[in-house]
């Protein structure tokens, strides 16, 4: 995300200082618009995933217990959480500047590491039935780059060396073997706080140094994995890319290709480490974050950066994906993860001017806009609480700790989305989700109501896929000019629960690019 997601909990501050100096620009690139007009995506994807990353909280930064708070999770719907393990945080003396005698980086019982929080993670997240994605990322050690006298204080993110990078996938892929289902591989590589240096102009022209640098890690990674824990080799992610920070060109210059999509020729090839053939790479999925810059704006929200992946914009990765797979970079055309995505509201948060109430309109609408791309494998929502620091990324469900953890509107709009779109006057659609379906065993059935000024009552009753999705067309005399909710009975408490109320809205689409 845009500085949203830390190194770690207690570095997030300076990072959204970062992005708040940023705002200024960000108005300029973006703006707010109406209705999208591109053609929708292809056929609708039923069996998405819903993941989830709350890494304060599940790792026990906080005062909340993760047990607590991963069974909150889970009645919450969520099929997968995400969690991020970063060399410098679990090895215990991170401002080393070489390596260590004896120290032998593969091996997971060293005595260097202390994998104890992410331990207590992964068997919480299994012993509630939830997937786990672990993005095993960088910065390390000082000794991991490849120039530590270039780094003077920790994290040391300059040059990171990608056979020391390999031997820590290794460790961790031996550590969680059989427990963790998808791996990713570098978190947000296209930001500076987390890869440096970014793009350069050689004599050779504009390189993009980060592109190469983030190949090799993942190869090295990659390989890693394939021999650690070979079952999970074909589910390895690739990208994790903050939507600003010029997340195509990298992406394309990892694949060996310039910002045209072509492949590299004469001194570009050597420059972004791309001589020879370059190697077919097993991608598993495309990982991204498509935030709108700094979690404000819609999911209808513009860009002027041709290079920036918003989630209006995901042709573009489609049309990258697809170019990849003909030039022989990758083995298949591989779908795509979201799998750090919110909004931040005000309040907390004083910049951004998403009210709470919007957030949970502007989450139910994403899910829409992704629920009509086939090629998205998963959704995601980024933290469970806001922090206690009102300058941080503040796109929680709950507001800050400190308030007593309150539900903002957006805790009920997140376990039963709903988005009404108009079709005319007396016909809207009807999108929505009992998201913890799972636990009343699969398909359930959920009430969809109107209000045409006095009580809801309900108009139909819907049955839901397996991942308690539906979709229904309604005729109605002033449908298109009433309010709309759901209402669910929740397997767990056995209550009635019910959605945010919704008018209906213009359709939502990508744009072409």
């Amino acid at each position: 995300m845009y500085y949203a997601q830390p190194l770690w909990p207690d570095t997030k501050g300076r990072q959204t200082s970062i992005m708040r100096q940023s705002y200024i620009l960000a108005c300029v690139l973006a703006s707010a618009v109406g209705a999208l007009a591109a053609p929708a995506a292809a056929s609708a994807s039923s069996s998405q995933l819903s993941s989830f990353q709350e890494d304060r909280e599940l790792l026990g930064f906080t005062r909340t217990d993760p047990a607590q708070a991963m069974a909150e999770l889970r009645a919450l719907g969520v099929d997968v959480i995400r969690t991020n393990v970063i060399y410098y945080k679990v090895y215990r003396s991170p401002s080393q500047g070489s390596k260590p005698a004896g120290f032998r980086a593969s091996d997971p019982e060293s005595s260097q590491y202390d994998f104890s929080r992410t331990d207590r993670l992964v068997a919480l997240a299994r012993e509630n039935g939830m997937r786990v994605l672990m993005t095993v990322t960088g910065p390390g050690p000082r000794f991991t780059s490849s120039s530590p006298g270039r780094c003077r204080r920790v994290p040391c993110t300059f040059r990171p060396k990608a056979g020391d990078f390999g031997q820590f996938v290794e460790a961790v892929a031996k550590r969680y073997r059989g427990k963790v289902d998808y791996y990713s591989l570098y978190n947000e590589p296209n930001l500076d706080v987390w890869i440096t240096p970014q793009q350069r102009k050689p004599a050779v022209g504009r390189v993009q140094t980060e592109g190469a640098i983030y190949r090799k890690l993942w190869i090295a990674g990659y390989k890693a994995i394939a021999k650690s824990d070979p079952g999970r080799r074909n589910r390895v992610l690739f990208g994790e890319t903050a939507a600003i920070g010029e997340p195509l060109p990298l992406l394309q210059a990892a694949l060996c290709l310039d910002v045209e999509g072509r492949p590299f020729t004469g001194a570009q090839r050597g420059a972004h480490d791309c001589s020879g053939r370059p190697a077919k790479l097993n991608i598993g999925g495309f990982a991204i974050h498509p935030y709108n810059f700094g979690g404000f704006g819609t999911p209808r929200t513009k860009t002027k950066s041709e290079s920036a992946l918003p989630i209006a914009y995901m042709p573009r990765l489609h049309r990258l994906i697809d170019n990849a797979y003909r030039r022989g970079r990758i083995r298949r055309r591989a779908p795509i993860f979201v799998t750090e995505f919110g909004f931040q509201s005000n309040p907390p948060d004083r910049v951004s001017k998403v009210s709470p109430a919007q957030q949970g309109q502007y989450i139910n609408e994403s899910d829409r806009l992704l629920f009509g791309d086939s090629r998205v494998a998963m959704t995601a929502q980024y933290e469970l609480s806001d922090p206690p620091e009102q300058d941080q990324f503040n796109s929680g469900l709950r507001f800050t700790e400190r308030g007593g953890r309150q539900r903002k509107p957006a805790y009920d709009a997140y376990r039963l989305p709903l988005v009404v779109t108009r079709r005319s006057s007396g016909a809207v659609e009807v999108y929505g989700q009992a998201r913890p379906t799972r636990l009343s065993g699969g398909s359930t059935s959920v009430a969809v109501q109107i209000s045409e000024g006095g009580e809801f009552a309900t108009v139909a009753q819907r049955r839901t896929n397996a991942r308690g999705i539906f979709q229904t067309n309604i005729s109605r005399a002033g449908a298109a000019g009433a309010r709309w909710r759901l209402s669910w009975l929740d397997p767990v408490t056995g209550q009635p629960v019910t959605s945010r109320i919704a008018k209906a809205g213009k359709r939502l689409r990508y744009y072409p690019g």
